[in-house]
């Protein structure tokens, strides 16, 4: 039977990837927000974590942020706390969840527009680039990225 881990999550737009033991560190401290092995009629999170390893402490930061606000919010609501898909899209971080609340909300916007300013691929300070797939990157990792998609067949 197939392992649900694979080397790598990819993304289907960018080829980035969220390394293995980096996804399994947020599914194991919150496996009830990231439901990988559910249905993908419901949830995207089978497709993985959609971005770079250079988000990863941006991510990482926003869940143990949210974590009391969302312990809160399900006491509130009566509903769990489910996120349906973490990705790279138009070069920010995109964390789509169920949540409802105010301060939830704003945390993940504050985490998107930090993912601006932060390399998708090392987590150094990078800034927004256009041209092809929009994506933001530092200046080391800017000119890589073209060579690497140039020479890619997929």
């Amino acid at each position: 039977s197939k392992s649900r881990w694979s080397t790598h999550s990819y993304s289907l737009r960018t080829g980035e990837r969220v390394k293995q033991e980096l996804e399994a560190k947020m599914v194991a401290r919150w496996p009830a927000w990231f439901c990988v092995d559910g249905d993908i009629r419901h949830t995207l999170m089978p497709r993985g974590f959609q971005h770079g390893d250079g988000w990863f402490a941006l991510l990482l930061k926003l869940c143990e942020e949210i974590e009391p606000l969302v312990a809160g919010w399900e006491r509130e609501s009566g509903r769990r706390f489910e996120v349906f898909e973490v990705k790279e899209k138009f070069g920010a971080l995109r964390f789509y969840a169920n949540a409802d609340d105010d301060l939830i909300l704003q945390r993940i916007e504050a985490a998107t527009l930090e993912s601006l300013s932060t390399c998708e691929v090392c987590g150094r300070p990078g800034r927004l680039r256009e041209g092809g797939h929009t994506s933001t990157l530092c200046d080391s990792c800017a000119p890589q990225r073209v060579e690497v998609r140039s020479t890619s067949t997929s």
